[in-house]
């Protein structure tokens, strides 16, 4: 039994290796790939007004530390058109490069998960420390830290907990496969 629970423990490691390792091959792909955006982005911010190309948002993951997720700044006259394609959340792939979030993972949260939960988030905080994810399982079933009633907060946290409870590199895959064809992955873009 000792030798399966290590064995297990090497396999764990392992994947968590191998996640992060992709985290940093996709995050780096995604920014060359989408160089010329950031660079039309960033112009068109700057000739529009003042002030800052990115804005952070301050978000909670399951161990109540804050993340700051960084955005494109939203208070310009393309600010809808970034919203409205995604395009506003292409910085957050610096976030993922620099080790703050994963390309899957659960949400990151404007309210600590333990205001809603308690005990129960954070007894799993301290048995499996994911970052939070650029998507997620509960993403790519229409929920997103923008469930305006504390109903769908609930549900929202329910998906990242079966996430954080069955955590896989196969799990991981399939949610990016959701992602890439769910019209609701899309709708709930957070973002």
């Amino acid at each position: 039994m000792d030798l399966l629970r290590q064995f297990c423990g090497i396999s764990r490691r392992f994947e968590r290796v191998v996640k992060r390792a992709l985290d940093i091959i996709t995050a780096v792909t995604g920014l060359i790939i989408f160089s010329p955006i950031f660079l039309l982005v960033t112009a068109a911010i700057k000739l529009d007004a003042r002030g800052p190309i990115f804005r952070t948002q301050r978000r909670y993951c399951y161990d109540n530390k804050p993340v700051r997720i960084i955005r494109f700044r939203p208070n310009t006259r393309i600010g809808p058109l970034l919203s409205r394609t995604g395009i506003n959340g292409l910085p957050t792939l610096i976030n993922i490069l620099i080790g703050e979030m994963s390309i899957v993972g659960p949400c990151a949260y404007f309210i600590t998960p333990s205001m809603i939960l308690g005990e129960r988030i954070l007894q799993l905080a301290q048995t499996d420390r994911l970052r939070p994810g650029l998507t997620g399982w509960a993403q790519v079933h229409g929920f997103w830290d923008g469930s305006n009633t504390p109903e769908a907060m609930r549900r929202q946290i329910e998906y990242d907990l079966f996430y954080v409870a069955n955590w896989s590199l196969l799990l991981d895959a399939r949610v990016i496969l959701m992602t890439l064809f769910s019209s609701r992955a899309y709708a709930s873009n957070q973002w």
